[in-house]
């Protein structure tokens, strides 16, 4: 006897597109509560400590950035690594409306949206360099 579904289970019901999964999460975010992101931050620190650095990291601009701050918080070595391509030397961040992987860009590494991504033929490959190390000694 056959079934009145023509199409197998995986063409019935596709998946979704891999970036919606991104879009949703910055939909709940943009309507998350500043209780809602700090326990969201607290929980993230306790299930994968290394991920809420990351995250931690990519969201609060240097000290020489943030006004009122104080310059000698930059220079007391508490620059923060910034993530760089092994074979280019080119910044590379993600950036959720593009997908969960790491892209090359040009511009401001810090403020949202004043970056341009571009595919230089290579995927990227991270690492974490401080303010100042040259690339070429990865």
């Amino acid at each position: 006897m056959s079934t009145i579904i023509a199409l197998p289970g995986r063409y019935a019901h596709p998946e979704p597109h891999p970036d919606a999964a991104a879009r949703q999460r910055q939909d709940r975010l943009a309507k998350a509560t500043v209780e809602d992101m700090a326990s969201a931050l607290a929980f993230l620190s306790v299930i994968d400590p290394e991920a809420f650095e990351i995250a931690f990291t990519a969201a609060i601009p240097p000290a020489g950035e943030i006004p009122g701050a104080s310059e000698d918080a930059a220079t007391q070595g508490d620059e923060e690594p910034v993530p760089v391509c092994c074979e280019c030397g080119s910044p590379v961040g993600i950036f959720l409306t593009h997908g969960l992987r790491w892209q090359h860009f040009r511009g401001d590494g810090v403020t949202s949206g004043n970056q341009e991504i571009y595919n230089p033929g290579h995927p990227a490959e991270v690492a974490w360099l401080l303010p100042g190390e040259d690339p070429e000694e990865i």
